[in-house]
């Protein structure tokens, strides 16, 4: 039952915010198994430091964005000299877009992040998906069609 829970619990949210330790008083069971089903799974490890990376960010992104009309999000920080959006703190840099999908959907986006919609670098966290959502988003649209 604790495997189960585990990966229930990993899946859940980021996994690099829940540690060994505090997964393994959760379930009563030993941090071995926790990371067993790390393994198993392919969930990435607990990071100390990651919270304070991600809050790093996030600080930094809200200090550079200016809501526009039609729900968008304008970036008045720097830019890559291609003109992506990019957030700086003292962890490095980042994409503001990357940023931005991770405060939309509390998770780490997997592949590259993309606009939703039609206004160029918006970094509007309901504007952006990654390469799993973006697959979502296909999928319901071709069933969508399909229905009708």
């Amino acid at each position: 039952m604790s495997y189960e829970g585990i990966s229930r619990a990993l899946a859940g949210g980021d996994p690099r915010e829940l540690s060994d330790q505090v997964l393994a008083e959760r379930f009563g069971c030993d941090e071995e198994m926790v990371a067993r089903v790390r393994r198993e799974t392919g969930a990435p490890t607990f990071s100390v430091g990651y919270r304070a990376r991600r809050e790093a960010f996030e600080v930094a992104y809200k200090a550079h964005v200016q809501d526009v009309e039609g729900g968008h999000r304008q970036w008045t920080g720097s830019v890559s000299k291609d003109g992506v959006p990019l957030v700086s703190s003292r962890f490095g840099q980042e994409t503001a877009a990357r940023v931005a999908f991770r405060i939309a959907h509390g998770r780490p986006p997997v592949g590259n992040v993309k606009g939703t919609c039609v206004r160029p670098h918006c970094v509007a966290p309901d504007h952006v998906a990654d390469r799993r959502l973006r697959a979502e988003l296909r999928r319901s649209a071709a069933a969508g069609a399909v229905a009708a």
